[in-house]
């Protein structure tokens, strides 16, 4: 399932899990609710979830997470074409598409603050 670009433009896609954001507004912490549609993990354990209309890279060391670009098209082929917790190939590049029950955990391993980065080019 392609990473939706609009909530409404798979309207029968549920999230498998709902990641918890930390943003801090004025001093007031909010725990914003982000529902996850899909990840896959590379060979070096870097997680990236998708949500809806975007791509989060999970740091686990420092409970953060940073937006990055999409999968590009030829990825995203491979990526829909791929069971959950089976391995796709790009590039001569290895991945894993997460199961639901491992976007379930990380989603539920505790609330994660957004970090500012450049959003590097898609695969």
């Amino acid at each position: 399932m392609r990473y939706l670009k609009e909530a409404s433009s798979i309207p029968y896609a549920a999230p498998i899990g709902i990641l918890n954001i930390r943003k801090t507004n004025n001093g007031l912490v909010q725990e914003l609710p982000e529902p996850i549609y899909g990840g896959y993990a590379n060979r070096r354990g870097d997680i990236c979830l998708f949500a809806t209309g975007i791509v989060y890279r999970v740091n686990f060391k420092n409970n953060t997470i940073e937006q990055r670009p999409p999968l590009n098209e030829g990825a995203q082929a491979r990526y829909d074409a791929t069971e959950a917790g089976e391995i796709f190939e790009y590039a001569n590049v290895k991945f894993q598409r997460l199961s639901a029950a491992q976007i379930a955990e990380i989603c539920s391993s505790g609330s994660f603050r957004v970090t500012l980065n450049s959003c590097r080019p898609p695969l």
